[in-house]
C-alpha cells in the first residue's frame, strides 16, 4: 500500500476518534507538537524510520518525550501504530492528520514571498484579503527573496499569484520575444 494511503487512513481514524470523543483540538495540538519535534530533531525521525530499533524501544522513547504532555488518546494511537509496525509512517500520518484537520476547519496555508521583510500591518492586510477571497482561515508563511526585486508572490493551494517586479519583467521579456519572433 502506498505511503499516502496508509498515512491518510491512520490520520482519518485518529480524526474520527478525536471528533467522537470531543478531543479534536487537543489531539491537533499534540500532532502539531509532535511534527515540530520531529522536524527540529532529525535523529528522532531517523529513530522511527529505523527498522533495526525494536518497536517497544521506540514506544518507550516516545512516551518519555511526549507522555506527560500529550493526551492519552494520542499516546494510545502512537502505541497502535507502533504495534502494527507502521512507525515508519508517523511523520506522514502527522502531516495527513494536519491536512485533514485543515479541511474540516476550512484552514489553508499561503506562502508569501517578498523582496524585503514586510510589516505586521501588511501581513494582516494580505491575510484579510486572502481570507475574503477564499472564505477560509489563512495561515501565512512569509519568506524574503531579494531576487524578486519588489512586490510579492503568493502561493496558495494550487494557485500562484505573481505580483513581483521580476515576474512582470519576465512576462514583458516573453511578450517582446513572441512579438519579435511572430513578425
Amino acid at each position: 500500500m502506498s505511503e499516502q494511503r496508509v498515512s491518510g487512513r491512520y490520520a482519518k481514524s485518529l480524526i474520527d476518534l478525536a471528533i467522537e470523543q470531543n478531543l479534536l483540538e487537543a489531539i491537533n495540538a499534540d500532532i502539531l507538537a509532535f511534527k515540530a519535534a520531529i522536524e527540529q530533531n532529525r535523529a528522532l525521525e531517523s529513530l522511527f524510520r529505523n527498522p533495526i530499533v525494536k518497536g517497544d524501544k521506540k514506544l518507550t522513547i516516545l512516551k518519555q518525550i511526549f507522555g506527560a504532555s500529550f493526551n492519552k488518546l494520542t499516546i494510545s494511537f502512537f502505541e497502535i501504530v507502533i504495534d502494527k509496525k507502521r512507525e515508519y509512517y508517523l511523520l506522514d500520518i502527522a502531516n495527513a492528520f494536519i491536512a485533514q484537520y485543515n479541511v474540516i476547519n476550512k484552514i489553508t496555508t499561503a506562502k508569501v514571498k517578498t523582496a524585503v521583510t514586510i510589516s505586521a500591518e501588511v501581513i494582516a492586510e494580505v491575510k484579510s484579503f486572502l481570507e475574503k477571497q477564499t472564505g477560509k482561515k489563512v495561515i501565512l508563511e512569509t519568506t524574503v527573496d531579494s531576487e524578486i526585486i519588489g512586490g510579492l508572490v503568493i502561493q496558495m493551494e494550487d494557485k500562484l499569484y505573481d505580483a513581483s517586479i521580476s515576474g512582470k519583467l519576465r512576462k514583458a521579456k516573453h511578450e517582446l520575444l513572441n512579438t519579435y519572433i511572430s513578425k
